[in-house]
């Protein structure tokens, strides 16, 4: 009985807090929009405005796959039957995104409510041998690529990386130490969302005087700590891109890498389910600087040799709940394994 009812308080607390931290981030960085504070940004950084210009763009192949602008599911299995035989033996690792652990553990095959889950299902009905990363997301991207290297351990079986968000910056971290013989056994990377030149949303964090404090309490209840928030920031991503920037150069040359970015062109007719960060959504989308909300589109891609950019959806888009997803999810992940593997 003890131990049920441990569960359930370690359950209620992660919900809770789970429920507080976005209902905190969206009071401090509203009062900080509307106060003097809103004078004091000195730490932030956004990319240029508009989207970028990118050689590798694969969005010219979504044409074929759309009917009435929105992805054909038929058309789309079509194409992934010419690789579902490249899935033999494979295992697919999903990396999540930051904070999503406190939820993770509370979503099971079978639910069609939580983080991911019509994906997993998917894969699960398909005898794809899927798995979640257990890592702490709330933990820094040096601790997580330890993690990682546990987790994938000395085999020789193909690897799939599925990452979301931060997911991506500790998949990164990984392969940047891996040995040639690790990376070759990566059979393909889709990086969703990913902030690899940093989110000026973690800056403005950072930046908000009392947050920061704030958010360090936070995250260590969470099983994190408060340098994962600053690994975000856009001044630590610089310095890492710069600091390894052979070695990143060498890994993009040998994972097979996809891309994947999402923005909202007009946030005030925006009507399809939207996160808890539409305030930065909206701030971004001011400043001319297309995102996800949390994510501009050019920390996303514009290090990588294949990218896909999505018009549309939110952060929280891909990975929501199926019930209410603004996309087809299972659709959208058999196109990009057709367009990496393929």
């Amino acid at each position: 009985m003890a131990g049920r009812s441990s569960k359930w308080h370690r359950w209620l607390t992660r919900g809770g807090l789970l429920f507080l931290v976005p209902v905190l981030v969206v009071v401090a960085f509203t009062g900080y929009f509307f106060s003097v504070g809103a004078q004091q940004r000195h730490a932030v950084t956004l990319p240029p405005p508009g989207l970028p210009d990118m050689a590798g763009d694969q969005g010219g192949r979504l044409a074929k796959f759309q009917v009435d602008g929105r992805l054909d599911a038929a058309r789309v299995e079509t194409r992934f039957d010419e690789i579902r035989g490249r899935f033999e033996g494979m295992r697919v690792i999903f990396v999540p995104s930051y904070l999503s652990d406190a939820v993770i553990p509370t979503v099971r095959l079978g639910d069609d409510l939580g983080y991911m889950a019509g994906i997993y299902n998917w894969l699960a009905a398909e005898g794809i041998d899927a798995e979640i990363a257990d890592i702490e997301t709330e933990e820094t991207v040096t601790a997580n690529a330890d993690r990682l290297a546990r987790i994938v351990g000395n085999g020789t079986s193909p690897i799939c990386f599925v990452t979301h968000s931060k997911g991506g910056l500790d998949v990164m971290e990984y392969l940047r130490r891996a040995t040639p013989d690790q990376r070759e056994r990566v059979a393909c990377w889709i990086a969703m969302q990913v902030p690899f030149a940093g989110s000026p949303v973690a800056d403005l964090a950072r930046d908000i005087s009392g947050l920061p404090d704030l958010m360090d309490a936070v995250l260590s209840v969470l099983g994190g700590r408060g340098e994962s928030l600053t690994d975000l920031t856009t001044g630590a991503r610089a310095d890492y891109l710069a600091d390894h920037r052979r070695e990143i150069a060498a890994l993009l040359d040998a994972v097979p890498l996809l891309c994947v970015a999402t923005y909202v062109a007009d946030p005030g007719n925006f009507a399809r389910p939207t996160s808890w960060s539409y305030p930065t959504l909206i701030w971004m989308h001011e400043k001319g600087v297309p995102s996800d909300g949390l994510v501009p589109v050019r920390s996303a891609i514009e290090i990588c040799p294949r990218s896909i950019t999505l018009e549309g959806i939110d952060h929280t888009g891909i990975v929501a709940p199926g019930l209410v997803a603004p996309i087809d999810q299972t659709a959208l992940m058999r196109l990009l394994f057709h367009l990496v593997l393929g």
